[in-house]
């Protein structure tokens, strides 16, 4: 009985430990998204998004389909976010040259600068953050997160 009462108890302290590793990254990436709101009031945290998902698609556009799968929303709301940024002069709406039925969104020439912005301020934002942390507490970091997730980023493994 006592292996199996262990056994409980080292899972119930592994389950607490796990609900407070996703707590404080939930907490860390709100603190540097409102960082970055901040210095961009001008976009919700739904249209910086969207733009850094055109911009990785800035070659041939994307479907307001695709943009709904990869921000996992409705084409709806993707509309209503599109509007907003078109009123910015941050995206276009083009006709897709291989099928005229198709529109594609793509991005402006401002919204290039704009995307350069919001990547300096987040990391920046991220770099304050782990300023608490000396170089080796960041490799161990680092060797930690990339034994949980050894994938490296990409749009398809990105929320």
């Amino acid at each position: 009985m006592t292996g199996q009462h262990n056994r409980i108890k080292a899972d119930t302290e592994r389950d607490e430990l796990t609900q407070q590793i996703l707590e404080h990254m939930h907490v860390l990436i709100h603190h540097i998204k409102r960082d970055v709101s901040a210095t961009h009031p001008h976009l919700s945290p739904p249209q910086a998004r969207l733009i850094f998902i055109i911009s990785q698609h800035s070659d041939s556009g994307i479907s307001v389909k695709e943009l709904a799968r990869l921000m996992s929303i409705t084409p709806g709301a993707v509309t209503q976010f599109i509007n907003g940024l078109i009123d910015k002069n941050l995206i276009t709406r083009e006709t897709d040259p291989a099928d005229r039925r198709s529109i594609k969104i793509k991005l402006t020439p401002p919204a290039e600068k704009e995307i350069q912005n919001l990547k300096k301020d987040f990391f920046n934002s991220a770099a304050r953050k782990f300023g608490a942390l000396n170089t080796e507490e960041m490799k161990t970091l680092v060797n930690l997160v990339s034994k949980i997730n050894p994938a490296p980023a990409t749009e398809e493994n990105l929320p």
